[in-house]
């Protein structure tokens, strides 16, 4: 070996040393998922035409056909100690055979021919660390309120610090939830926050009450309409997590106020409770969510979230009235994921029985929806849902699943005469929304 190949050879391997010293401090944690979804529906994003004005798919004489889609998820974190860590979370998705715009982007979708397409999406990626005590989040992060998700559940760029003070557990934080600040005259004029105050008390190992205070002032519009100071958003919750014996019960409130514009009021408000009865190794679930609504479009009554692809009820283990929390890209849900019915509220109440026997598991599930409030000649019913699944454990960490799902549309979605169709949702004569769901899920 000449002089310049071994002087060479030392300078990589110096090199190498020193960059991998600060690696080996690490501790590099690799987690994700992938999920394969396959649905045959006539009732699905981007497969159906709509006649009428209602929801994508819903019609008198929709489309049949098969769907498949996937999402990888990819979470790498570079922990320093118990005290510091750096979470980075990425996600992968694509319809079978290609979908242009799939992502949300101008790229196209990797499931078309060849597949050679940039995809990779941010998810989350976040600083959490301990000081003085306190947990601290720093970046883009996943939060959810403390009311199902019906308020909001999103990933989100912020700051959130978290306390322990004996049976008492205390959150505070701010979200940067819009910039419209492209070219402003002020910068803080066209922007929108949330601030977040949740507090969880442990009366005991069976009693866990909570409040929250959420304010959002949202300054995006040229024009905020809420004057100088925009749309200022007021939301005061309160809930418990209660367990008796086999039964346990969280029930929750929240109550809107504020300033919508510079003449109304927010005056919505949600309730809803969530309760499992353990039967050995099943379960009988039980949930019901009421959201205010309004009798016209000023929504000053109806319960407001901050944004409709971003609310939630996974508890009604739906699949059609509401979103499913299976469901990764296409959304089947008749109310296209807005459960306040566009300002008209909405009443729920869902009931489902769930096991399993070895590696099999199983859950049936039935729903009914209408709205709370309807406007001029409109009907309130939304429909019934039926729905059942069995799957099986291949392994530990994987699982194969099929559902089926049928709704009978409501006199508000579906009705026979016009009058009886909401307006601006509904389609007359449509034909009953349903699916047939199989996937594939592994998680690491």
């Amino acid at each position: 070996m000449n002089f310049k190949k071994t002087v060479a050879i030392a300078a990589a391997a110096g090199a190498l040393a020193a960059i991998s010293v600060p690696a080996m401090a690490l501790e590099n944690e690799f987690h994700g998922m992938y999920k394969f979804m396959g649905y045959e529906s006539n009732f699905i994003n981007g497969l159906n035409n709509t006649t009428g004005a209602g929801p994508t798919g819903l019609s008198t004489n929709p489309r049949s056909g098969f769907v498949a889609e996937q999402r990888a998820r990819i979470q790498y974190t570079a922990k320093a100690n118990n005290d510091l860590k750096l979470v980075t979370h990425f996600e992968l998705d694509s319809r079978f055979g290609g979908k242009t715009s799939y992502l949300g982007t101008t790229n196209s979708d990797p499931g078309s021919l060849d597949a050679d397409t940039l995809s990779l999406e941010t998810k989350n990626i976040f600083l959490d660390f301990n000081a003085a005590g306190t947990n601290f989040k720093v970046g883009i992060q996943p939060w959810t309120d403390a009311y199902q998700g019906v308020f909001l559940a999103a990933d989100m760029s912020g700051v959130v610090a978290t306390k322990k003070i004996g049976a008492a557990t205390l959150q505070g934080g701010w979200f940067r939830i819009d910039d419209n600040s492209v070219t402003p005259t002020v910068v803080a004029d066209l922007v929108s926050d949330l601030f977040i105050l949740n507090g969880k008390f442990a009366i005991n190992k069976d009693m866990t009450v909570g409040a929250s205070f959420y304010n959002n002032i949202n300054k995006t519009g040229t024009t905020p309409a809420g004057g100088a100071g925009g749309k200022k958003l007021y939301v005061v919750g309160a809930d418990a997590d209660i367990t008796a014996g086999p039964v346990n019960v969280k029930p929750f409130v929240l109550v809107q106020s504020g300033d919508k514009s510079a003449t109304l009021d927010y005056k919505g408000y949600a309730l809803g409770a969530v309760s499992k009865i353990k039967l050995g190794s099943n379960a009988i679930n039980l949930s019901a969510l009421v959201l205010s609504g309004d009798t016209n479009t000023t929504e000053e009554k109806s319960f407001v979230t901050i944004a409709t692809q971003q609310s939630y009820f996974n508890a009604s283990n739906m699949w059609l009235l509401v979103r499913s929390s299976q469901a990764v890209n296409s959304s089947t849900s008749v109310l296209s994921n807005d459960m306040t019915v566009a300002g008209r509220g909405l009443y729920g109440l869902f009931v489902g029985f769930e096991g399993t026997a070895g590696k099999v598991f199983y859950n049936a599930n039935l729903g009914y929806a209408q709205t709370a409030e309807k406007q001029g000649v409109e009907k309130k019913q939304l429909g019934t849902e039926i729905n059942a699944q069995v799957g099986y454990k291949l392994f530990d960490s994987m699982s194969v699943s099929a559902a089926a799902a049928y709704v009978v549309l409501g006199n508000g979605l579906g009705g026979s005469i016009a009058a009886d169709n909401i307006a601006a949702f509904g389609v007359q004569n449509a034909e009953n929304p349903y699916l047939a769901n199989v996937q594939l899920s592994y998680a690491f």
